[in-house]
């Protein structure tokens, strides 16, 4: 039996209706910042306490409200930035639903301050659980303040689902940070636990702006891009090929001043930069996109950070070509740069090749063996010897046949790789190795990925926390939200043998890493686990493979010229491997070929 079809009670309603738009302290300080640039202000201060559960309070010089309208304010739908359907059609306000401040104030205590320039004095309005407690008046400066306490009191089961207060304050921070990047002529001040994480200056330097809220090292080679067509225009910074990154943590988009998530600028940056980076590195970019309001869609969600361009494909072939100038300008370097060369490199037959630095990654540096080592790079200008020659094969089979002979020599007598006779190394990527029947050829940043994973594994197994003391602890600066949220993953990382403290406001100082590690691989692989903003202390356990594998950052890359020595040890240290057959990723760390399998290459068979 079905029962009666009734409306909810006020306050019931009220909480529904603010689970759309209140789902964490981040929800709030979004909203109370964007009413503040919707207000005017040049001067915007957010403090929070607790990750923002306990308290939470935003401070702008704006306009203010109104001592007469200060009760509708707090009402569902009451807002000054839209009044009708053609004004929903071109949005130009961050702020314009009209239930931020009722969907807040329904979920907590909530205290307002606030005066316009035309009242001789201010007012003070109080409420709990969204009804009004009292409105009285109140000395204060033109401007606004809102005191948000207790968030969830009166709903104890949304209150279980929120993060630890580092968690929740790394969310809070990072999203201050990018609006104080968009909107670099307002000066921000962020205050977490009674700590100021920074005060950006206001002076509309993007560039200064950048500095300040992340670090100076992230504008290093910083590229500037500005381009307009017809009615879209676009602005900002991105990174030069040579200064990418693990991750999208510094891919900022703004349309319209607004801070959105969006696929489609991602893939856009993605085809910029195309042939320009290796796979699985990203550009940092803060890019500021002004388009049409009529022709795109920013009502789609409450949480204002999906966007819907009725044009993609016109916006997505802007993008593009905006980034494609930018990294065309005579200045930029458009490739990967190669490092010096020296005595323990790889010899070259080419005398025009351009010199690399030989990458150290824990192997003994001792003089080179008197052993025939002969580098050989491909000539982009010449045309493949082998053009005519088509193989009948299918590329399904040849990965059929490669895959029958891992498994064959899985079942064959253990492979010794220390005991191969070096030959060369072909394209700076692949050693070329053999035995009285076989030519080898291995993967050098696959072979050395599988060495660090193993390292790795058995030392987060074993909870041997054995470190090497450095003598010199180095400082890491990271951005504030960054270095809030990795102060939850100090535990685990001292499981591996760090030994990290807290050092200021956006900085850790290291003063061990894991014994199993040189310092090049120690500090690769801690940057790639800090740098993934996905990555929480509850997830390292259950994921415990999975971060190991995508966090061998430090091994050795397709490109890098190592020396005769190098290649040794990893063939060595691949002996040692309970699999040495494939990176953690499944990829082969070699192939092999018997005379026979070359005679057929050649016809001859």
């Amino acid at each position: 039996m079905y029962d009666k079809i009734r409306a909810l009670p006020k306050d019931i309603a009220d909480k529904i209706a603010a689970g759309e738009v209140v789902e964490r302290p981040l929800s709030i300080v979004k909203e109370l910042l964007e009413n503040s640039i919707d207000a005017g202000s040049t001067s915007i201060i957010v403090e929070i306490r607790k990750g923002g559960k306990e308290y939470i309070r935003v401070t702008d010089n704006g306009c203010g409200i109104h001592k007469d309208e200060l009760s509708l304010a707090f009402m569902r739908y009451a807002t000054s930035k839209i009044f009708t359907d053609d004004d929903l059609n071109a949005i130009q306000s961050l702020g314009f639903r009209g239930e931020a401040l009722a969907s807040i104030a329904a979920v907590s205590k909530i205290e307002l301050v606030t005066k316009t320039a035309d009242e001789a004095s201010g007012s003070r309005i109080a409420l709990e659980g969204g009804e009004i407690i009292e409105i009285t008046e109140a000395a204060c400066q033109d401007g606004t303040t809102i005191v948000v306490r207790d968030l969830f009191y009166n709903i104890p089961a949304r209150k279980k689902f929120l993060k630890q207060d580092n968690a929740e304050s790394s969310l809070v921070t990072d999203y201050v940070s990018k609006m104080a990047i968009a909107y670099p002529n307002v000066r921000f001040r962020l205050v977490n636990n009674g700590t100021i994480l920074y005060s950006t200056l206001g002076n509309n330097s993007l560039k200064q702006a950048i500095m300040t809220v992340f670090s100076p090292d992230i504008t290093r080679k910083i590229i500037p891009v500005e381009y307009s067509a017809g009615d879209m225009h676009i602005s900002g910074f991105v990174s030069s090929p040579s200064e990418c990154r693990n991750n999208r943590r510094y891919q900022i988009f703004f349309v319209n001043g607004r801070l959105i998530r969006s696929s489609l600028i991602e893939k856009a940056l993605d085809e910029a930069y195309r042939d320009k980076v290796f796979d699985g590195k990203y550009p940092a970019a803060f890019l500021f996109l002004e388009e049409d309001p009529s022709k795109l869609d920013v009502n789609i969600h409450p949480s204002k950070t999906e966007i819907r361009f009725f044009e993609e494909d016109a916006v997505r072939d802007f993008l593009v070509r905006s980034v494609r100038r930018a990294l065309l300008d005579p200045g930029v370097s458009n490739v990967v740069p190669k490092t010096e060369d020296n005595d323990n490199n790889i010899t070259s037959t080419s005398t025009n090749e351009q010199k690399s630095e030989t990458v150290s990654y824990g192997i003994d540096q001792s003089p080179s063996p008197k052993v025939s080592y002969v580098s050989v790079r491909e000539d982009p200008e010449a045309k493949p010897f082998f053009a005519d020659l088509r193989a009948e094969r299918t590329e399904e089979q040849q990965s059929f046949e490669v895959q029958e002979k891992m498994i064959e020599e899985k079942a064959a007598p253990r492979l010794r790789f220390s005991d191969l006779e070096l030959i060369g190394s072909v394209f700076d990527t692949y050693i070329i190795a053999k035995d009285p029947d076989h030519l080898y050829m291995l993967d050098q940043h696959a072979a050395h990925e599988r060495v660090l994973f193993e390292k790795l594994r058995a030392r987060f197994s074993s909870r041997d926390t054995e470190s090497q003391m450095l003598l010199a602890p180095y400082v890491l600066h990271l951005s504030p939200a960054a270095k809030i949220a990795a102060l939850d993953l100090l535990e685990p990382l001292g499981v591996l043998g760090y030994e990290i403290d807290d050092f200021g406001a956006a900085e850790l100082i290291v003063k061990a890493v894991p014994s199993c590690m040189s310092m090049a691989e120690a500090e690769a692989f801690l940057e790639s686990m800090l740098e993934d903003e996905k990555l929480t202390a509850d997830k390292f356990e259950l994921k415990r493979d999975e971060i190991i594998s995508n966090s061998c950052k430090a091994a050795i890359k397709g490109g890098d010229r190592i020396s005769a020595v190098e290649a040794m040890e990893l063939l060595r240290q691949l002996d040692g491997c309970e699999n040495p057959y494939n990176c953690p990723h499944g990829r082969p760390t070699y192939i092999r070929y018997s005379r026979y399998d070359l005679e057929r290459l050649f016809l001859r068979k």
